[in-house]
């Protein structure tokens, strides 16, 4: 019993050590720390300057229309006179929205799918993994616009969440998959088998949380293209219904206006948004894998004695 309590200490003191390292190696990536704080600054943004600001985001006000920047409204107006820095704000809260709901589902999907083919193993994981290479060869694109239409333009914010999301887990499920078939034969697997644990505590308690850090890099890498998703939706008149605010609705607002500012600063936002996501998901990556930190350190650091020499 004793032996099992120091193991048992000893294996979370490990997972201690190992949380430690981990913010410490993730804290002396300048660019993910970078990111990470340009990203807190856009999200709070986003949150906080529509509750904030004296301009009401859907206020009717033709005599302000098509407006340039001022003190009054840094960013100008739209050509309804509504201020487009709150109008922006209040978009990109609504994206970040849409994204992080889509990503959700995903996420969800994408576990059970990938839990339950790797874990299963033989016929079923054949079945199973070929049914996913047939849903990959599906075009995404046209099959979103289907959705969208067959369950009805300007569905709200449900409808496109679906549409984002139900062609886009697979990735996540392939590799959730290959994450449980690696763990499958792992020793603490065989264990808890051995003593009599079901398969979904197995699965649940021993096998995913070992594949989170796959997962955070796989749903920070998602975001991205779920929020470009909605904004090429959007820009196609298939997003949420005016007066509602997304980055996307108001970069086509922009384009039907012939206004390019418009399209500009929305489109900056999902950039900036796009390009700071990417560096925290490599940042964690390198975080939770130090051989692969230190190889690109290596590699760094090799490039940079090459371009010396050259210099030489």
């Amino acid at each position: 019993m004793s032996e099992a309590i120091a193991v048992s200490e000893d294996v979370e003191e490990r997972r201690r050590s190992f949380r430690r390292d981990a913010l410490g190696r993730y804290a002396a990536n300048r660019a993910a720390l970078a990111a990470t704080l340009v990203l807190v600054v856009l999200v709070g943004a986003c949150v906080f300057v529509p509750v904030l600001s004296p301009y009401d985001p859907y206020e009717v006000e033709f005599e302000l229309a098509n407006g340039g920047m001022s003190a009054e409204h840094p960013l100008g107006t739209d050509q309804f006179g509504r201020d487009l820095l709150t109008r922006t704000a209040l978009g990109g809260r609504a994206s970040m929205t849409i994204a992080a709901a889509a990503t959700a589902v995903i996420l969800l999907l994408g576990l059970a799918y990938g839990a339950v083919a790797g874990f299963a193993g033989g016929r079923l994981d054949e079945a199973m993994m070929r049914l996913l290479d047939g849903l990959f060869a599906v075009p995404r694109l046209p099959a979103m616009i289907v959705i969208l239409v067959l369950v009805g333009l300007g569905g709200g914010t449900l409808t496109l969440v679906f549409a984002l999301s139900i062609l886009s887990w697979m990735t996540t499920a392939r590799l959730v998959r290959g994450q449980i078939v690696f763990l499958r034969e792992h020793d603490f697997v065989r264990a808890a088998e051995a003593v009599g644990a079901r398969s979904r505590e197995v699965i649940v308690r021993h096998m995913i949380p070992n594949t989170l850090g796959v997962l955070v890099v796989a749903v920070l890498l998602e975001m991205p293209a779920i929020i470009l998703g909605e904004a090429f939706l959007s820009l196609l008149g298939l997003g949420l219904n005016a007066p509602a605010a997304t980055w996307g609705n108001i970069a086509q607002d922009g384009f039907l206006s012939a206004r390019p500012f418009v399209m500009v600063v929305p489109s900056a936002a999902i950039a900036l948004f796009a390009v700071c996501v990417n560096f925290v998901a490599d940042g964690v990556q390198d975080a939770l894998d130090p051989r692969r930190g230190r190889a690109g350190r290596r590699r760094r650091g090799s490039s940079a004695d090459g371009v010396a020499r050259a210099a030489i």
